[in-house]
């Protein structure tokens, strides 16, 4: 397999990277990178409705599949900016009202959404933000906004919502919906199955999914945004969970599961158990710089929930570099922990999360041994601010701390850290200079690697979701970082001395 790797002093290009990443882990074999046929998918094409090319393209996405599942595998699906409804194809124009119909993954097959598409300058131009392309569930074209994402389920206009927008289920890591998807008005409001992933339902399978989001969708049990049941390797990259609704896993719910999430978010999700996630009966987890923010846990009458955040019941679950802020529930404001559910939290900031019992952790096991390991993380409040019930055993090891993040703006979902060095700017796409600077930055575990934070680095990864990333807030280090790089300079003071060789020998002969 290729790897592909950039690092920069300034942003990172994550959509390239992640989009040439995802081809590569796709289609990359021992002689390369496979040239497959591609279909192309367009609504507003007006040409021979062949998948040919843009001109000619397939109207409906379930035509450009049908022909992806009838050709020789690899295939590539791209399809152009616009709304795309599981029920309509050439012999359905005008839609079936199926409330069954889905889009089902193919192995072999990776769709690719964000393109310019026909009429354009530039139809191959690939923009997943410029060229939003949306799978929609709402059939009947009439959703109207809720209050919250709690109405969503039981919303008049959503009654004729497809099931499951997406499923992936029975496939492997070659059924991939990669880069640049909005999945939206999924409502598994039904009976079994179709009373969970409202966005998207999997089983048995190990689905990749890069760069998607999912909004607005609902279901009566588990998983609004997407389900995950039995699978051996689900993957999620880059990926955004926002404004969902279901009992259970209000963003994703995971259930004897394997998976591994990284740079994904969490926000506004709503849930009884799992207000963002919900990790359930025997998963392993593993998270690497994900954001949970303003999740709520609380049942659809007001009463208590469990684990705003991140619901764990008989669970592994690993998080890393991970940040849980505003997140709310009656216990565990960021995460609840229950039966037989091991947690690991390392490089993380937990701030700002509210519970009537355990602010930003709770603990419980009344009928077994589980165990949490707590370091090098800033939790407000401290140890104090963990319960610790029956059962439960806390290791609080070393690196922890209690000090103010010193957030960017979180009122309005931006968790990078304040540096006085350079803080990166999402927004104006620069490096802001800030009166003050964070205790989070070179506070990580000096054994876990820095990764792409851009220079000057400290030589230690900083906490939080944005550490060992190129947007990484940079070290200060009471003056303004060097003008010219020295060779040497491990961790970017000007100085060249034994705080350098220290850090290369922490990290001697280590291979990533």
């Amino acid at each position: 397999m290729l790897a592909v790797g950039f690092c920069a002093k300034g942003r990172i290009m994550k959509r390239a990277i992640i989009a040439i990443a995802a081809v590569v882990f796709v289609w990359a074999g021992s002689a390369g990178i496979a040239v497959g046929k591609v279909v192309y998918v367009d609504g507003r094409a007006s040409g021979a409705d062949k998948g040919t090319c843009w001109a000619d393209a397939y109207m409906f996405l379930q035509d450009g599949l049908a022909d992806a599942n009838e050709s020789e595998k690899p295939v590539e699906v791209w399809v152009a900016q616009g709304i795309y409804r599981p029920d309509r194809s050439a012999a359905e124009p005008n839609g079936a009202g199926d409330r069954e119909a889905t889009f089902s993954l193919i192995n072999g097959v990776a769709l690719q959404g964000g393109y310019a598409g026909f009429g354009e300058a530039d139809p191959n131009a690939r923009d997943i933000e410029l060229y939003e392309t949306v799978l929609s569930g709402d059939l009947d074209e009439n959703d109207i906004d809720v209050n919250g994402p709690v109405d969503l389920l039981d919303e008049p206009t959503r009654a004729e919502n497809s099931y499951h927008v997406v499923i992936g289920s029975g496939t492997d890591e070659t059924g991939v919906l990669v880069d640049g998807f909005t999945v939206t008005g999924g409502n598994a409001n039904g009976a079994y199955p179709h009373n969970r992933g409202g966005g998207m339902y999997n089983i048995d399978s190990s689905p990749t999914v890069f760069n998607c989001t999912f909004t607005r969708n609902s279901a009566r049990e588990y998983g609004g945004g997407m389900y995950s049941y039995w699978d051996s390797g689900l993957t999620l990259t880059n990926c955004n969970f926002s404004q969902n609704w279901a009992a259970c896993g209000g963003g994703l719910c995971a259930s004897r599961s394997s998976a591994m999430l990284a740079n994904c978010s969490f926000s506004g999700n709503w849930a009884e158990y799992g207000g963002g996630m919900s990790n359930d009966d025997r998963s392993n987890l593993t998270l690497t710089k994900c954001t949970f923010s303003g999740n709520s846990a609380k049942s659809k009458d007001g009463w208590e929930g469990y684990g705003g955040g991140m619901d764990n019941f008989m669970s592994d679950t690993a998080l890393t570099n991970c940040t849980f802020s505003g997140n709310s529930a009656e216990y565990g404001g960021g995460m609840y922990c229950y039966v037989e559910s091991d947690l690991r939290v390392t490089n993380c900031i937990l701030w700002g999360n509210t519970a009537a019992q355990g602010n930003h952790i709770y603990l419980s096991d009344p009928h077994y041994m589980s165990t949490a390991s707590i370091s090098y993380s800033d939790i407000k409040g401290g140890i104090a601010e963990v319960f610790v019930g029956a059962g439960y055993t806390l290791n609080w090891a070393e690196g922890n701390i209690d000090a103010d993040p010193c957030f960017a703006d979180p009122n309005k979902g931006d968790y990078h850290l304040k540096s006085q060095a350079g803080r990166w700017d999402p927004n104006s796409q620069t490096w802001i200079i800030d009166a003050n600077t964070t205790p989070c930055i070179d506070a990580g575990n000096p054994m876990t690697p820095i990764g792409c934070e851009p220079f000057p680095n400290g030589g230690i990864v900083n906490m939080g979701a944005y550490g060992g990333t190129a947007e990484a807030s940079k070290s200060y280090f009471g003056e303004p970082p060097c003008e010219i790089i020295v060779a040497g300079d491990i961790n970017g003071d000007c100085d060249v001395n034994f705080l350098d060789f220290r850090f290369m020998a922490f990290h001697w002969l280590e291979e990533h």
